[in-house]
């Protein structure tokens, strides 16, 4: 009889209400940590939707400067082309502009006739991935200087 009664005070171990009360915690830790994963992913997923797109509108400009300056005319405009970006689809404009500058004149009172002095070249690529994301470039060109040749 006294080794039934020693063997209960002795009895050393967590109560179910003890395990219980550790789950929660474990569970609240847990589920607090996850977003540290989760938000982490989606940013590097749109980061390379993003990184996708700057190297399609890169690609499309760089196409465009490698043109004589007389070959950069509205014909290279484009409109809503689609382009893939990894799983989704995004699609691109090219806008191409004549400028008349200031320095020179103004239309009729243009200092050496020209009202096209340079031109002005926008890439613009958007897509969605749950938000409206876009990238876009612009740069202007003229004839005198294209230090891209």
């Amino acid at each position: 009889m006294a080794n039934c009664i020693r063997l209960r005070r002795d009895q050393r171990g967590t109560s179910l209400v003890e395990v219980m009360i550790a789950t929660v915690v474990f569970m609240t830790i847990m589920l607090g940590g996850l977003n540290y994963f989760t938000l982490p992913q989606a940013t590097v997923a749109r980061e390379k939707m993003r990184r996708l797109a700057v190297t399609q509108a890169q690609q499309r400009m760089e196409t465009i400067l490698g043109l004589d300056y007389a070959e950069i005319t509205a014909d290279l405009n484009e409109t809503v082309t689609s382009v893939p970006l990894a799983k989704i689809s995004g699609s691109i404009n090219t806008t191409i502009l004549t400028v008349d500058d200031v320095a020179d004149g103004l239309g009729l009172s243009d200092a050496d006739s020209d009202t096209r002095d340079y031109k002005n070249i926008t890439v613009k690529i958007t897509w969605s991935d749950g938000n409206a994301q876009s990238v876009s470039f612009s740069t202007c060109v003229s004839a005198f200087e294209n230090q891209y040749k």
